[in-house]
C-alpha cells in the first residue's frame, strides 16, 4: 500500500525496538485489557493479538478475520482461532517460528499471571514487562498525529461543530428539554453524520446538578432548562464528543438558561475569560504546565480555584497525552502535531457548574481550533 500509516508507525517503533534491544513488541486487545496501540499500529479496531518483530515485520492475529480482511494492515494475518485464541499458545508459537532466541516485551499492563504463563512458554527468550517501555513508547508516539491523523481530525472536528449547531438549535427551539434529549440526540446525530457513535458517555446535567465535575449518573430523565434552587437563572453543562475513523473529540457547552445570579454570571465571565486567555497563549512548544498556570493565576485572581487541569490530548482514546495542568510532570512541550483541549471550569454546589471545552491542533503558529463549542444563553 502507498503511503501507509500503519508501516510507518511499525517502522518508527521498530527504530526505538533497535534502540532497547528488543526483538519483539506484543500488542494485545481483548475484553477487560483494551489497547488502543491495536488500531494505531495495524488499523483493527479491536480484539485481535499483534505481534511486531525488530525486523519491521508485523503479525495480526484477529477474532474477526473477515473484518480484519477488510480494516486491517499487516505483513501478515492469521486467524486467531488457529491457537485456540489463548494468546499464550499464540504468543509461544508466533515467537519459536520467527525467532530462535531473544528479548520479547509484553505490555505493562499485562497481567502477573499471563506474564508467568508466557514466560513459561518461551524458556529461551527473556519476557520484559516494564514501566516506560513499548507502551509508553507507544503513547508518545500517539500525542504527536501524523498527517493521515490530522486529516480524521479536520473532518471529525467539521461532524462535531455540525452536531454542536444541531444541538444548540433544539435548546433554543426547546426540541431538546431534558438530559436525556440531549444525549440521546448527541448519539443519534452523531451516526447520522458518518461518525462511529459517541466518544464517551455523554454527561448532560441541568443546573440542579451541574455542579458536578462529571455528573453521576452521566445523565438523568431532569431537565435541561432547569434553574437552580431559589434562583431565577441556571447552569447546565453538556460534556459529549463523536467517534470518527477511531478518533475521539471532546467539547463542552454551558447552557445559561434566564436571568442568572451575580455570582452565576461572575463565573461563566471567569470561564470564558480563561478559555479566551488560554487559547491566545497555546503557542508552539510552551510546557503544558506553563499554559495551566496561566489559567489557575486568573481564576486565583477572581478568587476561585478550578478543581481539574485546563485540558488533555485526544485520540485513540479520549484522555491522551499531554496533560495540560500545573505540576511538574507536565512541564513539556506542547509540539505541533498534539490535538488537545482546552476547557477551563467553575463549580459551585449551590450556583452550579460552567464548563467551556474545545479540540485544539497545534501548529507551528499556534493552536487552531477544530471545534466551536460556545456558552449558550437562553431566556
Amino acid at each position: 500500500m502507498v503511503n501507509n500509516p500503519y508501516k510507518t508507525r511499525v517502522n518508527n517503533l521498530c527504530s526505538w525496538m533497535a534502540d532497547e534491544n528488543i526483538d519483539a513488541v506484543v500488542i494485545e486487545d481483548s475484553e477487560g485489557r483494551r489497547s488502543a496501540n491495536l488500531a494505531y499500529l495495524s488499523g483493527m479496531p479491536s480484539d485481535a493479538l499483534l505481534i511486531i518483530f525488530k525486523e519491521g515485520k508485523s503479525v495480526l492475529l484477529p477474532w474477526d478475520e473477515i473484518l480484519a480482511g477488510k480494516m486491517a494492515s499487516a505483513g501478515e494475518i492469521i486467524g486467531y482461532s488457529e491457537y485456540e485464541r489463548d494468546p499464550v499458545k499464540a504468543v509461544s508459537g508466533l515467537c519459536k517460528d520467527k525467532l530462535s532466541a531473544g528479548r520479547i516485551e509484553l505490555s505493562s499492563q499485562t497481567p502477573h499471571l499471563l506474564y508467568i504463563e508466557i514466560s513459561g512458554g518461551l524458556p529461551a527468550f527473556e519476557i520484559v514487562c516494564r514501566t516506560n517501555g513499548a507502551a509508553e513508547k507507544l503513547l508518545e508516539m500517539r500525542a504527536v498525529k501524523d498527517e493521515t491523523e490530522i486529516e480524521i481530525y479536520r473532518e471529525a472536528g467539521q461532524m462535531t461543530n455540525r452536531m454542536i449547531d444541531a444541538l444548540c438549535g433544539g435548546f433554543k427551539s426547546g426540541e431538546i428539554k431534558t438530559e436525556l434529549d440531549a444525549a440521546l440526540f448527541i448519539e443519534a446525530e452523531s451516526r447520522r453524520l458518518g461518525a462511529e457513535g459517541s466518544s464517551f458517555e455523554t454527561l448532560a446535567a441541568g443546573a440542579s446538578r451541574s455542579w458536578g465535575i462529571h455528573a453521576f449518573p452521566s445523565y438523568t430523565a431532569g431537565s435541561i432548562g432547569d434553574t437552580a434552587v431559589g434562583s431565577s437563572g441556571g447552569l447546565s453543562i453538556i460534556d459529549c464528543g463523536l467517534k470518527y475513523k477511531g478518533y475521539c473529540t471532546d467539547i463542552t457547552i454551558t447552557v445559561c438558561r434566564g436571568t442568572l445570579s451575580d455570582k452565576q454570571e461572575r463565573m461563566v465571565t471567569l470561564v470564558q475569560e480563561a478559555y479566551d486567555l488560554a487559547s491566545k497563549a497555546a503557542e508552539s512548544g510552551i510546557s503544558a504546565a506553563k499554559l495551566a498556570r496561566k489559567v489557575d493565576e486568573h481564576f486565583a485572581a477572581g478568587g476561585y480555584v478550578m478543581p481539574h487541569g485546563l485540558g488533555h490530548g485526544v485520540g485513540l482514546d479520549v484522555h491522551e497525552s499531554p496533560g495540560i495542568k500545573d505540576k511538574d510532570i507536565y512541564d513539556k512541550p506542547i509540539l505541533p502535531g498534539m490535538i488537545f483541549t482546552i476547557e477551563p471550569g467553575l463549580y459551585d454546589a449551590k450556583e452550579g457548574g460552567t464548563r467551556l471545552e474545545n479540540d485544539f491542533l497545534m501548529t507551528e503558529g499556534g493552536a487552531v481550533p477544530l471545534t466551536s463549542s460556545r456558552i449558550l444563553r437562553l431566556p
